[in-house]
């Protein structure tokens, strides 16, 4: 990591805690988090094993809290301003994209963080199925990457923090909730590589595979390969505005 670039990322992720911006977003994600696990979930009624009631909403909670941690990183440089100053600073768009996505990221690992002590619960009274709990926290951390990136690249195009959170908030519960078939089958293809298809590009399917033990090379990839398009298509905007 360059110094340009661990400047940024160091600016960014102080200017989440210095307010109460952070901290209200960790509250609130626990909050939500541990309700919907205990009591919309069947913590208790179900074989919690491999924490699936945890796991199994966390698109759905994301979707909701990402989208207030990178509605400001550029929409706000926008609105204010700012953002003519910083392109005009020797620093390479590459190293300002990266250093602000890391900083939304890092949010969500402490965000992660905050659900350790259930997992340490679960192994205290329960029957515990560690590796498959592994399992899900790698899909957590490829999954919020992943909601990061398009997070940072939606705040790139908007100038208005509450405008750049409802357009993040809609894209992700698409993401979250997509069901790909109502188009596969305009393709007419085979039944079999319809399904195929779908799975393939279907988000919601590889986070289950995940969060079920199933950790394959086609899962992973799908989630870098989705955050790194939206990365890249970040970068590219930024370097437009700033041509």
């Amino acid at each position: 990591m360059n110094k340009q670039l661990l400047s940024i990322y160091k600016k960014e992720t102080f200017s989440f805690f210095e307010g109460i911006q952070a901290w209200i977003i960790l509250a609130t994600y626990i909050i939500l988090s541990m309700f919907i696990t205990f009591f919309i979930g069947g913590f208790f009624s179900l074989n919690n094993a491999g924490l699936f009631s945890f796991f199994y909403f966390q698109p759905y909670i994301l979707a909701f809290l990402i989208p207030a941690i990178t509605m400001r990183l550029w929409a706000e440089e926008r609105k204010n301003g700012t953002i003519e100053f910083l392109l005009t600073q020797p620093i390479p768009v590459f190293s300002i994209v990266i250093g602000k996505f890391l900083s939304a990221w890092t949010l969500c690992l402490c965000m992660m963080f905050l659900s350790f002590p259930l997992w340490i619960y679960l192994n205290l009274f329960f029957a515990a199925d560690n590796l498959n709990i592994l399992s899900g926290y790698l899909a957590y951390i490829l999954l919020t990457g992943c909601f990061c990136a398009i997070g940072c690249l939606i705040s790139s195009f908007c100038s208005s923090a509450s405008v750049s959170y409802l357009w993040s908030l809609i894209v992700l519960f698409l993401f979250s909730m997509n069901d790909l078939s109502f188009i596969i089958k305009w393709l007419n293809l085979p039944q079999t590589l319809q399904m195929r298809l779908q799975n393939s590009l279907s988000l919601s399917s590889h986070y289950s595979d995940m969060i079920s033990g199933q950790i394959s090379l086609d899962n992973i990839l799908f989630f870098m390969l989705l955050t790194v398009i939206c990365i890249s298509l970040n970068i590219f905007s930024v370097e437009y505005k700033k041509d």
